[in-house]
């Protein structure tokens, strides 16, 4: 496993400036959002062929790895149109990809509540149709994607996960797991290790990246603390991933540089861990 972090969790800053201090801080790998990290990049149109050779150049000097290209999409919308407009963005960001040799590029899906049967396997099958879609274009290009499941979207269960995974039937389209994402109510803190099991049990083989973040209910609201200063028990994910898939990036979300060191050595801890520790 490879310890990273959100790289905007540090700030907006020009290519060197934000790889040097990925360095510096104490990650070796990063999920890297284009217009949300870089200055000058407001949108995924602004990234020219200039943004993209500062970045590579910037990276590979300060030995920091792009585990995760984000290119955070809405490919479930309802409304065609506008769904495959966001399918020829994340196009366009596959091939950014590319370029930076990032491992996977990342998306989730798109919010989505209060759905009647009939209306979710009507938004499934037009989240089915961009994924396809997708994933021909990275298949030209030999990318890899990763989907990240997301209990309020879409994509929003181990069991629908599974079945996308089947549908689309490519090695190019893989996961990125975020347990707290999984996660929407205090009940579901208090069932996560029957959640995470089944999610690894089922799709574990898949995964190619982990997000890391912790949590609390307070009021009905979700407080972010450190790793390990949270509800989110670690220790059995870190174990199942090092004996059966560990060559991923392992993804600090909600990071405040202020308290990195914190969970820096929770993660190395994590990472280093023994059989049930967490």
């Amino acid at each position: 496993m490879k310890l990273g972090v959100r790289a905007h969790d540090l700030g907006r800053m020009e290519p060197f400036v934000l790889a040097k201090k990925l360095k510096d801080v104490g990650f070796e790998t990063c999920q890297l959002a284009l217009p949300k990290a870089i200055n000058a990049v407001e949108t995924i149109y602004d990234v020219s062929d200039r943004v993209l050779a500062q970045v590579k150049e910037a990276f590979l000097e300060n030995q920091v790895d792009i585990g995760v290209l984000g290119c955070y999409m809405e490919i479930g919308l309802s409304y065609k149109e506008a769904r495959l407009e966001e399918v020829e963005k994340f196009k366009r960001g596959i091939t950014h990809a590319k370029e930076l040799s990032a491992g996977i590029i990342g998306t989730e899906t798109s919010n989505c509540t209060a759905l009647s049967d009939k209306e979710r396997e009507s938004a499934y099958q037009n989240l089915k149709d961009s994924v396809l879609r997708m994933v021909d274009f990275a298949e030209q290009q030999g990318v890899t994607i990763g989907i990240e499941p997301v209990a309020w979207h879409t994509l929003n269960s181990t069991e629908l996960t599974r079945r996308l995974l089947d549908e689309v039937g490519s090695k190019r389209l893989k996961l990125i797991f975020d347990p707290v994402n999984l996660i929407r109510t205090k009940d579901d803190i208090e069932n996560q290790e029957v959640i995470f099991d089944e999610f690894l049990k089922i799709l574990g083989e898949n995964i190619a990246a982990l997000h890391v973040k912790d949590i609390v209910f307070e009021d009905g609201n979700i407080i972010w603390k450190n790793i390990g200063k949270g509800d989110i028990v670690y220790g059995k994910i870190f174990d199942w991933l090092k004996k059966n898939n560990n060559d991923i990036p392992v993804l600090r979300e909600e990071l405040k540089e202020q308290s990195a060191e914190i969970d820096i050595n929770e993660m190395k801890r994590l990472m280093k861990g023994s059989e049930g520790e967490g």
